[in-house]
């Protein structure tokens, strides 16, 4: 079985290996690419989607409601916690 990583722990292995300007490489693409993501996902399901950034890890995008009071779409449910569902 081979050892799997994702790409945040990837990141976070190549700045172990002092590998600088390939981590602002591939971190500002992978950025660049998730905030197109993330503006694709949210004009789909009618909700807000900010801009992706790398820290702790992992690369995540904040999605916020469109309207007051817009339910949690069934498309995010589950993947964080619902009770963020609105903060800012």
């Amino acid at each position: 079985m081979a050892y799997q990583l994702r790409l945040g722990e990837m990141i976070e292995a190549m700045y172990r290996a002092k590998m600088p300007d390939e981590v602002k490489a591939y971190t500002d693409q992978l950025e660049k690419i998730g905030t197109e993501m993330s503006k694709a996902l949210a004009a789909k399901i009618g909700v807000k989607g900010g801009e992706v950034t790398y820290g702790a890890g992992m690369f995540a995008a904040p999605f916020w409601p469109a309207t007051d009071r817009q339910p949690l779409p069934e498309e995010l449910e589950d993947l964080d916690c619902e009770d963020c569902w609105g903060e800012d």
